[in-house]
């Protein structure tokens, strides 16, 4: 692939110009797979770490609010519309987050908030074996450098930016996991049955 020279881009001044609009368009609008345009923009040209700050607080928040019209409408996040994929993207990288800082419980609800309201089996089944690994005592660093395969990111395929490819299948990991999965999937049902009840 082609380097793209930073530097250039940053003088350029159609591309200045369409930053610009792009800007106007995520203030004026509420989409969020728009402002996760923007915010790629802001992280490939390092941009400050306060806008950047902003705009992803701009999406988790976006992303909560589109989950929770999701679960009160009993629908599913289907990865292949912009926004729905924007909202779990969004939900993913705020879990990552929380699960970097071992803030675990947090980290965990979220991979179940995903597991729970997304269609895509091969994205589901990957959310419980995140959440599953947490509750069996694996540290962010083990996730990642004993469990995780991490691939270079493949734009043309959405999914990409979820961990979905691991050392094992993701079948034989849910096994290994069964105790928690068994667990989780229980706490999952409760949430089910309180939620009926409101």
């Amino acid at each position: 692939m082609e380097e793209i020279n930073i530097e250039e881009l940053k003088s350029n001044p159609e591309f200045k110009e369409m930053v610009k609009s792009l800007e106007e368009e995520v203030k004026s609008s509420n989409s969020l797979a728009k402002t996760y345009q923007l915010l790629d923009i802001y992280l490939a040209l390092q941009e400050g770490e306060d806008k950047i700050n902003e705009l992803f607080q701009k999406i988790v928040d976006g992303s909560f609010s589109t989950i929770a019209q999701k679960l009160e409408k009993g629908e599913k996040l289907d990865l292949n519309n912009p926004e729905d994929w924007a909202a779990a993207r969004g939900i993913y990288e705020f879990a990552i987050q929380k699960f970097s800082e071992n803030d675990l419980k947090s980290a965990i609800e979220l991979f179940l908030a995903l597991y729970h309201t997304i269609e895509d089996f091969e994205v589901k089944d990957a959310m419980m074996v995140h959440a599953a690994a947490i509750d069996s005592g694996y540290s962010f660093e083990d996730f990642f450098n004993k469990l995780a395969k991490i691939d270079e990111s493949n734009f043309e395929n959405p999914k990409s930016v979820f961990t979905t490819d691991f050392v094992q299948p993701v079948d034989i990991l849910l096994q290994m996991f069964k105790d928690s999965v068994s667990k989780l999937k229980k706490r999952l049902e409760k949430l089910n049955e309180a939620n009926k009840e409101e």
